[in-house]
């Protein structure tokens, strides 16, 4: 039997190839291909560098489907059962919308598949497909198989996607991550990682835990096997792992050189709406940011606009913030209001949605607001995020903070690093703004 994959693209405007930096090598297809039995052929298009091919022979078509990516992938199903094919959909989405999910699919998972897959290639086989499956909460794989898309690997940034953990203990209310996981952490085994980092080519590494500190035992165990490596490594962490200075030390040690951090916003009132209210028990936020930059890990910060106390003096302060501590790299981005959040009921009940489905919406574009802020227009906000974020990534910006970050670090790659991506985003911040999301790309160049 033949399995198809298919990574759906978020969206790309006419005649432009995708952006870059939204081409990362994708995790989730060599997590999945390494769930099927040697007995099974199968293929992978990646939607966002080639075209799919919807007249190939295949047994089943399997789809992996975020927020962003729905309404293409939709679109894709939609494409393949016209012609006979059975279609299988999963991820975030999936798992957070799932009646929705299965109308446009032969079947869904909901939750992960590492326990469950086996149990659908099976029914596959003897052609009693269930309409859903369960997987539940779990990591249960040992080392992905990125021979999928081995011939396309050249298409990708050259940084490898590593999983470590699944899940973080905070109660975010905007995250959708804390809402499936019930604010837990599941790990996988240090030694399965280990293994996994020795089989990739690329010297970078990001680790995609959403908090890998959720379970500082088993983060400490792992920094000690990757001080061995001699690898560069980032990650996603909260802001009080700074408390503990010897764990910053190892991190360093290990080959950490910066880390993603999401302050979400630099306002107290907008912390407690977003139920963040925890990061204010930290003590002095700038005390803890200092402590980082003195190890030597410089910061990827995170932003979030569009909660009830944004003006535009909160954008003004945020970058004076941002330059006072000259980060790495920013992210500036609205609020997205994910489904079935705590943050999404919120604005729902309070008539704030524009959209309520807005993923589906009809000419969406990357930038839209779909809600009603507070002290801001939909318009305003939009135009903010995109006039500060320019602000950020100047060419005066990027080589004052160029000359910190190599006081910070001497390592060639990671200051190589530094300005591939700071360029990159310099000239990035006008091309997403207006991206249709989940359009017909047949017509775009790959």
């Amino acid at each position: 039997m033949k399995i198809t994959f298919i990574l759906p693209a978020i969206g790309k405007k006419p005649k432009q190839k995708y952006l870059k930096s939204w081409l990362m090598e994708p995790l989730t297809i060599a997590v999945l291909n390494t769930m099927i039995p040697s007995e099974f052929e199968r293929e992978f298009f990646d939607d966002r560098i080639e075209n799919i091919n919807y007249d190939t022979e295949t047994d089943i078509v399997f789809l992996t489907v975020e927020t962003y990516t729905a309404k293409r992938a939709y679109y894709i199903s939609n494409e393949f059962r016209k012609r006979g094919k059975k279609v299988i959909m999963g991820g975030y989405h999936v798992t957070l919308c799932p009646e929705e999910a299965i109308s446009h699919a032969d079947c869904i998972l909901v939750g992960n598949a590492d326990k469950i897959m086996v149990d659908i290639l099976n029914d596959l086989k003897n052609g009693v497909l269930k309409k859903r499956y369960d997987g539940g909460a779990c990591i249960a794989y040992k080392m992905p198989d990125r021979s999928i898309y081995a011939d396309k690997v050249k298409k990708y940034l050259p940084v490898s996607l590593v999983e470590t953990g699944r899940g973080c203990y905070h109660n975010c209310e905007f995250c959708s991550i804390a809402g499936y996981y019930h604010c837990n952490y599941i790990h996988r085994e240090v030694s399965d990682i280990i293994n996994e980092i020795k089989s990739c080519k690329n010297k970078i590494f990001f680790f995609v835990d959403d908090s890998i500190f959720s379970n500082k035992e088993f983060a400490r165990e792992l920094f000690c096997e990757l001080k061995k490596l001699n690898i560069i490594w980032t990650t996603q962490i909260t802001l009080d792992i700074a408390r503990d200075e010897e764990m910053l030390h190892l991190m360093k040690e290990s080959g950490c050189e910066m880390v993603l951090i999401g302050f979400e916003s630099i306002e107290s009132d907008n912390l407690k709406q977003m139920n963040k209210g925890w990061t204010e028990r930290l003590g002095e936020r700038d005390a803890l940011i200092q402590k980082i930059h003195d190890t030597g890990i410089g910061i990827y910060a995170s932003f979030v606009f569009g909660f009830d106390s944004d003006n535009e003096d909160t954008f003004k302060s945020t970058l004076a913030f941002c330059e006072k501590h000259q980060f790495f790299v920013v992210a500036f981005n609205h609020l997205l209001i994910f489904p079935n959040t705590k943050t999404y009921e919120s604005f729902k009940n309070d008539q704030r949605l524009i959209s309520e489905s807005w993923w589906l919406q009809s000419g969406y574009t990357f930038g839209t607001i779909t809600f009603t802020p507070k002290q801001l227009t939909p318009n305003e906000l939009r135009a903010f995020c995109k006039l500060y974020k320019k602000k950020f990534f100047k060419f005066s910006s990027i080589l004052k903070r160029g000359k910190t970050m190599f006081s910070r670090s001497r390592r060639f790659l990671i200051n190589f690093a530094y300005w591939f991506i700071n360029i990159l985003f310099h000239f990035e911040v006008d091309k997403r703004a207006g991206i249709p999301i989940g359009e017909n790309l047949e017509e775009n160049i790959k």
